[in-house]
């Protein structure tokens, strides 16, 4: 009798522990975010409602600093109405998995880059086709164009927002081997992301796509597996690919966007001084990020090139050949894509 009147008092203390982490997402040790069915929408009586950013960044990372800076200023500018609060390292779940729960509806901002949302809206790819924007500026004015406001639209009708979209850097490559033009790159073994947008990237510079997570890529380039990879520099000098690889072949075939995103569901239900916080915070910012990174690139520059980067210029002629390669190939390859959207794009950003 006496034994099973422990079991039951156990069986009910598990019930009320899980009842009680139901709606977190960190409740899981972080592996993956729970789906709350949207209850995370409802605002707490009397309190400021909570809003946790599950950030890719570390804490070491150049940019983290950046990023809480802006949950902070939405903080402030909703008079007590909002707490975002950041998390790092992806400590609340897989950047995938987050955005997933958050178009169900979670209370959660997560940053991520636009091919995250191609999923949803099939045209977001296409502002990260290789040499389609053409200086940082575009990116803000892009997402704020009639065409981003459109796709935004489609956006909301699949539970996600935009709250903003920054530059986060030019990308460039840094390699073994230097390269000046397609021909000399054919051959090289460059690292990417596992993605269709990505290894068309590769194959616009003229290399050939090695695939791996970015947390493998410094031992790839070492072992071989790799001749070397792109991203910004801040990025590049703070997982030490500059130990590793020596030549920095500025290509300029991409502006980096970055953006975050919440439940569209989550911002409905907020009151009026909380949306304006997170539009008028998220609006203003693509111009302040394009300060923050030129502001860490330079000094992360002048490290590398004292530990031995030699820096390559390819000249305008072989530029306009990825240019033009990128143009013409690219989109044919993303047969989802709506009409004219390459050009839409240019026209959206002139």
């Amino acid at each position: 009798m006496k034994k099973r009147l422990l079991a039951m008092l156990l069986a009910s203390s598990m019930l009320l522990s899980l009842a009680a982490c139901g709606g977190d997402p960190a409740a899981n040790g972080g592996d993956k975010p729970a789906d709350n069915g949207g209850d995370a929408a409802k605002e707490p009586s009397g309190e400021a409602f909570v809003l946790k950013m599950n950030s890719i960044k570390t804490t070491s990372d150049p940019m983290y600093e950046a990023w809480s800076g802006f949950c902070d200023r939405i903080t402030e500018a909703s008079n007590g109405t909002l707490d975002v609060q950041i998390y790092p390292s992806e400590s609340l779940g897989a950047t995938t998995d987050m955005i997933e729960s958050i178009s169900k509806g979670t209370a959660a901002i997560q940053d991520c880059d636009f091919s995250h949302l191609a999923d949803y809206v099939p045209d977001y790819s296409a502002f990260m086709m290789p040499y389609l924007l053409k200086k940082p500026e575009d990116v803000g004015n892009l997402w704020l164009s009639d065409l981003g406001q459109e796709l935004e639209e489609q956006l909301h009708a699949k539970g996600l927002r935009i709250i903003t979209a920054v530059y986060f850097g030019e990308r460039n490559w840094l390699v073994k081997k230097p390269f000046t033009n397609r021909a000399e790159a054919s051959g090289m073994k460059l690292r990417c992301a596992p993605t269709k947008m990505w290894t068309n990237m590769v194959d616009v510079i003229g290399g050939n796509a090695t695939t791996c997570t970015w947390s493998e890529t410094y031992q790839a380039i070492s072992q071989g597996v790799a001749d070397g990879c792109e991203s910004p520099v801040h990025i590049l000098y703070s997982a030490k690919i500059h130990e590793v690889a020596k030549y920095l072949v500025y290509t300029k075939h991409l502006y980096a966007p970055t953006i975050m995103v919440m439940s569209e569901e989550v911002f409905q239900s907020l009151p009026k001084e909380a949306q304006d916080a997170i539009t008028s915070v998220g609006e203003a910012y693509p111009a302040q990020a394009i300060e923050e990174v030129n502001a860490v690139v330079g000094p992360m520059l002048e490290e590398m090139k004292k530990s031995g980067v030699e820096e390559v210029y390819p000249d305008e002629a072989a530029i306009d050949e990825w240019r033009n390669y990128s143009m013409e190939n690219v989109p044919k390859n993303f047969p989802e894509w709506s009409d004219n959207l390459v050009e839409r794009i240019q026209e959206a950003i002139a």
